[in-house]
């Protein structure tokens, strides 16, 4: 069993800092949400709502993958990465609100942690269909 989760650690690692990035940018969205580029329709209540929604998806996506049945995993963390990516939403909606360093950062450290699980669960895939 422990070497299973020696095995995955650059996996939990990787899902452990999609979830710290999230939760660092979705505090600081709600928190300043009227400094954000938005959408009329959405609320720092839906904003707060989908991360509760999206973390779990990807709690689940590792703990599948975990048991060893990557291959139903990392849809579930496919699935967490592209919700990751939606921050990178602020950047498409007008506004005349000027989004501050630290909101570029937190925007980008998740999307980076986002595309980094892409990457490692794609290459995951491509050296096991290798062997």
């Amino acid at each position: 069993m422990i070497n299973r989760y020696k095995h995955y650690k650059t996996l939990i690692f990787i899902v452990l800092l999609n979830v710290f990035s999230s939760i660092l940018h979705y505090v600081h969205n709600v928190v300043y949400f009227d400094h954000y580029p938005e959408p009329d329709w959405l609320s720092p209540q839906l904003v707060d709502a989908f991360w509760f929604v999206m973390t779990p998806i990807g709690t689940y996506g590792l703990i599948v993958a975990v048991k060893s049945q990557m291959t139903k995993g990392r849809w579930w963390l496919y699935l967490y990465a592209l919700m990751g990516l939606l921050s990178l939403l602020h950047y498409n909606v007008e506004t005349d609100n000027i989004m501050t360093i630290t909101m570029h950062s937190l925007i980008w450290f998740q999307a980076i942690s986002a595309f980094w699980l892409i990457g490692y669960v794609t290459m995951y895939f491509k050296n096991k269909s290798k062997h």
